[in-house]
This record gives C-alpha cells, sequence and structure tokens, in this order.
C-alpha cells in the first residue's frame, strides 16, 4: 500500500464545489422472532420518542460500532435476550427523531428459549404478536390517523410501514402487503 496525498488518494477526490452532504446519525430496529413466527414489541416508557407506543428493541449505533453489532447490543439492553442466529438486515429508511435526522437500520434474528423479555427502564411492557398484526398498524389509514396532520410523524410511519412490508417479504408471507 502507498502513502496518498489528499490530491491523488481514490477515495477522497477533489471537487471543484463543494459537497454539501446530509449528517444522520445512526439507529437500529430488531425483529427478534421467536420459533413460533412472532416478533418483540417493547411499550416505549415516558420521556422517549413515541412514548405509549409498542415498537420493536432498537437503539443509536454507538462512536466506532458496528451497526450488526449495536443492533444485537440495544436487543440485549432492552430485552434481555440473545440470538441464535442473525442478525440480518432488512431495510433502512430516514426518520427524524430528538431533534435531528436519523438513518434507522433494521434487522431480524431468531432468539433463544421461549423468548421470555426482561424490559429496561426505556420501556414498560412487551408483548409478542404475529407480523402482520404489527403491519396493519401502518395502513395508509392507520398513519393519516395516528399522525394527525404532523407530516413528520406521518413519515416516519410511512416509512416504518414500508420496512414492516419488506420484513414480511424477507420472510416469505404471500400476504405481505406490496406482494
Amino acid at each position: 500500500m502507498t502513502d496518498q496525498t489528499p490530491d491523488t488518494d481514490p477515495l477522497d477526490p477533489s471537487f471543484e464545489t463543494e459537497l454539501v452532504l446530509p449528517t444522520f446519525a445512526l439507529s437500529t430496529a430488531f425483529y427478534a422472532e421467536r420459533a413460533d413466527g412472532s416478533i418483540l414489541l417493547l411499550k416505549r416508557a415516558e420521556g422517549t420518542a413515541m412514548a405509549g407506543v409498542y415498537f420493536l428493541p432498537g437503539g443509536l449505533v454507538d462512536p466506532g460500532e458496528e451497526p450488526f453489532e449495536a443492533a444485537v447490543r440495544e436487543l440485549r439492553e432492552e430485552s434481555g435476550l440473545e440470538l441464535l442466529e442473525g442478525p440480518t438486515m432488512v431495510g433502512c429508511y430516514p426518520m427524524w427523531v430528538y431533534g435531528r435526522d436519523m438513518l434507522q437500520l433494521s434487522f431480524r434474528g431468531r432468539v433463544a428459549g421461549d423468548g421470555e423479555a426482561i424490559v429496561s427502564s426505556e420501556h414498560t411492557d412487551h408483548r409478542w404478536v404475529q407480523p402482520e398484526e404489527f403491519a396493519a398498524g401502518f395502513t395508509p389509514d392507520a398513519v393519516t390517523s395516528l399522525a394527525g396532520g404532523n407530516d413528520r410523524i406521518a413519515a416516519l410511519l410511512s416509512n416504518i410501514g414500508n420496512d414492516v412490508d419488506r420484513y414480511l417479504r424477507l420472510r416469505g408471507r404471500p400476504d405481505a402487503p406490496g406482494m
């Protein structure tokens, strides 16, 4: 390997005009699957974005951390669950929460044992649902109703719905929306 200067570095070419690119924090969401096909949802605690809503486990990717590692760490921290297999990436989508732009990376994997979760202080409850039940909460009518006219919430819910559709297609569900 040879030393490169900024002018000759193939990964850092010079441009006539400055590139202005968006900056996203990275976040993860995890479709934790039990053997019966159900997925884990955690109820968001007060003081968190979308408090009171059931959603997938997940959280921020720490500086220097690989997204796959972050997804597994967040699953363990928020639910106490360990993976049998995975993680496998499902998709990604932009979102705006906590006053900044984020890129949400979603993963899936099968959890060990019966999947009994121990929720962290970031959540107040948990439940296991069939993925189609989760997907039903993101229909266009549901998104409009839940968003209450807030465009950012509508965009977030629509993006989550698209991600759930991808997840269902990856699982080979013939009844997945968009198939």
